[in-house]
C-alpha cells in the first residue's frame, strides 16, 4: 500500500475543540502536541493545534478543499502557505533513511506514520514563523531607516512584544524543541522522527530564527533604553523650568 503525506499551515493557531464539537460525533481530551485525527475517504487527516493540516493518502485537489473549510478555526491571522509532500516506503532490508522527499522505513504502523505527520507539521509551521521573522527584521529595519520620533517608544514597545510572542510561538506552540513522546518510547519512531529533523533542517533554522530574533530584540530593547532616558532628561527639564519659574515669581 502506498502512504502519501501531505500538509500545510493554514495560520497561526486552530481552536482543535471547536473543531471536534462540529465536526466529530464525540469529543476526547486532546494534548497540545496531539492532533484531532479522522479518517477522510480512504485516507485521513491530522489537525494540529499549532496551525498545521496534515493529509494522509489524500488527493491535492481534496487536500485543498478540505482545508479551505477549517480557515474559519482558525485563531489569529489566517494564511495558506506551500503544501510540503512526503511519500513513505516499506523497505525491510535497508536501514531507515530520507531521500528526494521519500523515507524508507523497515516497517509502517500507526506510530510510524503518526511521528512523520508531527514532523511535517514541526516543518512548516516553522517555514511560517521564518517568514513571521523576516517580515519583523525588515519592519525593525525600516523603522530605524525612517528615524521617527514621534511615537519612537510604543513602536519599539510594539516590536518587542511581536518578537516575544514569535519566541513563545516557536517554543511552547510549534513545540520545535520536543520530539512526540511516542518517540521517545519506541527506538524505530525515535530514529524516524531524528532523520526527517535533520532532512528538514530543523535544528539550523531553528538556530537562525533564534539567531534573527536575539538581534530583533536587542535593537528594541536599545531603543526602549533611548527613549526612556530621552523622556527622563525631559521631565528633568520640565522640573528646572518649574523651578526657575518659581523663583522668578518669587520676586513679584
Amino acid at each position: 500500500m502506498q502512504y502519501k503525506f501531505i500538509a500545510l499551515d493554514i495560520g497561526d493557531d486552530i481552536d482543535i475543540k471547536k473543531l471536534m464539537n462540529e465536526k466529530s460525533s464525540y469529543v476526547e481530551y486532546v494534548r497540545w502536541e496531539e492532533p484531532f485525527k479522522f479518517k477522510y475517504g480512504e485516507g485521513s487527516v491530522f489537525v494540529y493545534s499549532f496551525g498545521a493540516v496534515v493529509g494522509l493518502n489524500i488527493s491535492e485537489k481534496q487536500f485543498n478543499s478540505l482545508v479551505s473549510e477549517f480557515d474559519d478555526y482558525v485563531i489569529g491571522f489566517v494564511k495558506h502557505g506551500t503544501p510540503d509532500k512526503l511519500e513513505v516506503v516499506q523497505s525491510s532490508d535497508r536501514e531507515i533513511e530520507v531521500s528526494q522527499d521519500v523515507v524508507y522505513v523497515p516497517k509502517i504502523d500507526d506510530g510510524a506514520l503518526s511521528t512523520i505527520a508531527f514532523m511535517l507539521a514541526q516543518s512548516i509551521s516553522l517555514h511560517r514563523i521564518e517568514q513571521k521573522t523576516d517580515l519583523l527584521i525588515d519592519e525593525i529595519e525600516n523603522f530605524l531607516s525612517a528615524r521617527r520620533k514621534i511615537s519612537q517608544g510604543s513602536k519599539s514597545l510594539d516590536l518587542a512584544m511581536k518578537i516575544l510572542k514569535t519566541r513563545h510561538e516557536i517554543l511552547s506552540d510549534v513545540m520545535i524543541l520536543d520530539k512526540p513522546e511516542m518517540a521517545w518510547e519506541n527506538e524505530m519512531y525515535n530514529e524516524i522522527y531524528q532523520k526527517l529533523a535533520r532532512y528538514y533542517e530543523i535544528p539550523r533554522r531553528y538556530k537562525n530564527v533564534t539567531t534573527k530574533l536575539d538581534h530583533a530584540f536587542g535593537v528594541t530593547s536599545v531603543l526602549l533604553e533611548l527613549h526612556s532616558k530621552s523622556k527622563s532628561n525631559f521631565l528633568e527639564c520640565m522640573v528646572i523650568l518649574l523651578i526657575a519659574l518659581e523663583i522668578v515669581l518669587s520676586f513679584f
